[in-house]
């Protein structure tokens, strides 16, 4: 029997696929950020196309991806600290993250 995990309750209105993408990107560059970054910002990438298609505003878009990354952090318990700066990791992915909802190009 496959048990599929609980996903992350989005407030946007993107299609499963992308809402899963986003989740599983963001708990892979919480684990391992050197490896995982591209494929997370290509998925911001795509996400902030899609809003902003919606008529989203850029800062909204940047909140909304900066707390789903907090919400996928929780809900997977991804919050540990960093040995070096003693920071949560996750908090360098959520920085990145709304960065490149504001430096994303515009259709």
């Amino acid at each position: 029997m496959i048990s599929r995990r609980d996903t992350v309750d989005i407030a946007v209105p993107f299609n499963p696929r992308l809402k899963t993408r986003l989740e599983r990107a963001i708990a892979q560059a919480v684990h391992s950020p050197t490896r995982a970054m591209p494929t997370l910002r290509r998925a911001v990438l795509v996400a902030t196309a899609e809003l902003r298609a919606q008529g989203y505003q850029d800062e909204r878009i940047s909140a909304l991806l900066g707390q789903l990354v907090e919400d996928v952090v929780r809900a997977r318990a991804l919050d540990t600290r960093s040995i070096v700066s003693g920071q949560p990791r996750w908090s360098e992915v959520r920085s990145k993250v709304m960065q490149w909802t504001l430096d994303a190009p515009r259709a």
